[in-house]
C-alpha cells in the first residue's frame, strides 16, 4: 500500500503546481521572432501556477520543437474556429523567463 501511495505521487505531483486553462478561449496567440510564443487565454488560468509566472492568463510554447509547433497548430485552430482549450502548465517558466510553460492541451466544445 505505502508503495503505491509513493507511486501515485511521484506520477501526480508534477502536476500540482501547475496552472489549468479549464476549458478557456483563446484571446491571441504571439509568437516571437526567435520561435518563442505563448497563447493568451480569455480568463485568468485556474489552480496553483509557479512563482517564475507573473502573467496570469498565458502559457508559453518554442515552436523550434516539434510539441512547440502542435501547441502552435492547436492554439490557432480553437482560435480560428471560436473553440475552447483545456490546457496544463508545466510548473516551470523554461521558455518564457515570467510566463509558465504549456504541458499539454485538447480542443473542448
Amino acid at each position: 500500500m505505502r508503495n503505491l501511495f509513493i507511486l501515485l505521487l511521484l506520477v501526480v505531483s508534477p502536476y500540482a503546481l501547475a496552472a489549468k486553462a479549464n476549458s478557456f478561449k483563446v484571446d491571441q496567440v504571439r509568437v516571437d521572432r526567435n520561435g518563442k510564443g505563448y497563447v493568451q487565454f480569455v480568463n485568468n488560468l485556474v489552480e496553483s501556477r509557479p512563482s517564475c509566472s507573473t502573467h496570469l492568463k498565458q502559457l508559453a510554447f518554442d515552436v523550434n520543437t516539434p510539441g512547440g509547433q502542435a501547441i502552435f497548430s492547436l492554439a490557432l485552430a480553437a482560435k480560428a474556429s471560436n473553440k475552447k482549450i483545456w490546457a496544463v502548465g508545466t510548473g516551470t517558466c523554461d521558455v518564457y523567463g515570467v510566463v509558465e510553460s504549456w504541458s499539454w492541451g485538447v480542443i473542448r466544445d
